[in-house]
C-alpha cells in the first residue's frame, strides 16, 4: 500500500551546501538537487479541506496549513503521484517564468551598455 489515508505527500527540489576548501558551507559549482518527499499527517477534516502538519495537531504544535478539497493547485496532496504531478507542473512554470525574466535581463543589459550616460 503506497499511500496512507492520513498523510498527504509534496515533493521538494532541494540543494545542501558543501564544505568549500576553507571549512565553511558555500553553493556547490554545479547544480544538484535532490528530490526529496514531504509527509504531512492529516490533522482535522473540514467540510471544506484538511488541516495538516508534522507531527500531531495539538496546542504546542504551531505551523499547520489547510488544504482545500476541490483547489486544483493545493500545498499537499492524499498520494504520491499527484504530489509528483504537482511538482512537474511547478516547476515547469517556474522554469518558463524564470526563462523570460532571464531574456528581460539579457536584453536590459545589452541595451544599457549602448547607452551613452
Amino acid at each position: 500500500m503506497e499511500d496512507l489515508n492520513n498523510l498527504f505527500f509534496r515533493y521538494e527540489a532541494v540543494e545542501y551546501a558543501i564544505i568549500g576548501h576553507d571549512g565553511e558551507f558555500t553553493s556547490p559549482v554545479f547544480a544538484n538537487p535532490k528530490i526529496e518527499l514531504r509527509q504531512y499527517n492529516l490533522w482535522k477534516e473540514t467540510p471544506k479541506g484538511y488541516w495538516i502538519g508534522y507531527g500531531k495537531a495539538d496546542s504546542l504544535n504551531s505551523g499547520g496549513r489547510w488544504v482545500s478539497k476541490t483547489s486544483i493547485k493545493r500545498f499537499a496532496y492524499p498520494t504520491k503521484k499527484e504530489a509528483m504531478e504537482n511538482f512537474i507542473k511547478r516547476n515547469e512554470s517556474r522554469v518558463k517564468i524564470l526563462s523570460r525574466q532571464l531574456s528581460t535581463c539579457e536584453i536590459s543589459i545589452r541595451i544599457a551598455k549602448q547607452m551613452v550616460v
